[in-house]
């Protein structure tokens, strides 16, 4: 099943008047229509050609913000042919070119339903990416990339039991952030996780509430130590793949000789 599917189940546990926030895998138009159908507002990325549809010839050019209509294409009713004749999303369709954390200069295409401004729509947008730090926390340091049960029942067991422990840590970081003034994002994940993990049997074999709580105070300490360091310049050098080995032929193996 796809992700965009798997989202349009998710919509129906979402609250009331909530903001479904997506990058250009979740810009498609049944994600949207879903959404907007159940009183959700959006925030999409489009993809450049994507955008090109939506927008019925506008030009794509930075500071472009207007009111369109989102049709589906002939593709996504051959997909969904349950939508109906007249289906369509009234949002705006935005143009906005950005700086990147490199320097460089990229455009976002975005369509929203929502009355906010560029600016607005531009930062809030941007908080997404803490998102794919949490996966990535999820799937490296918490080791979710590859799920080893068999059985739906027992990967959701698997699944739940390692957000909790994320969330503990992740709480932890909040309080440790709060008590010491810090931003819990420029506290890093794997080194609080350690703490946490070496400090758990200390806190469990505490005996008397006074020795909790001063156990509890050093975690909180040494959590507000794991500062993530600033990288505000380029990176010293550059990220590259390591190449791969050498491919030989296969060995022929001569079949044994008939006696």
């Amino acid at each position: 099943m796809s992700e965009q599917a798997l989202t349009e189940q998710l919509l129906d546990r979402l609250p009331g008047d909530s903001v479904l926030m997506g990058d250009s895998n979740f810009g498609v138009f049944s994600v949207a229509f879903a959404a907007t159908q159940r009183g959700h507002d959006v925030l999409l990325r489009l993809q450049p050609n994507r955008a090109g549809v939506v927008g019925r010839g506008l030009p794509l050019q930075s500071g472009l913000d207007q009111q369109v209509c989102w049709r589906p294409s002939a593709y996504e009713r051959k997909k969904h042919p349950d939508l109906p004749a007249d289906a369509c999303v009234r949002g705006r369709l935005i143009a906005q070119q950005v700086k990147t954390s490199n320097g460089s200069s990229v455009t976002l295409y975005l369509f929203t339903s929502l009355q906010l401004t560029v600016e607005q729509l531009v930062e809030l947008y941007g908080q997404r990416w803490k998102v794919e730090t949490d996966l990535r926390s999820l799937k490296r340091t918490v080791e979710l990339q590859v799920l080893h049960c068999r059985s739906a029942n027992m990967i959701a067991k698997e699944l739940v039991l390692a957000i909790v422990g994320y969330n503990l840590v992740r709480a932890v970081m909040n309080t440790a952030a709060t008590q010491y003034n810090l931003d819990p994002r420029r506290l890093s994940f794997s080194r609080s996780q350690d703490v946490v993990n070496a400090a758990l049997p200390g806190l469990d074999a505490a005996t008397k509430p006074a020795e909790y709580q001063a156990r509890l105070r050093r975690m909180l300490q040494l959590v507000s130590s794991c500062k993530l360091p600033n990288r505000n310049g380029r990176r010293s050098t550059p990220r590259e793949v390591w190449g791969h080995g050498c491919k030989f032929t296969k060995r022929k193996v001569a079949p044994p000789a008939k006696r």
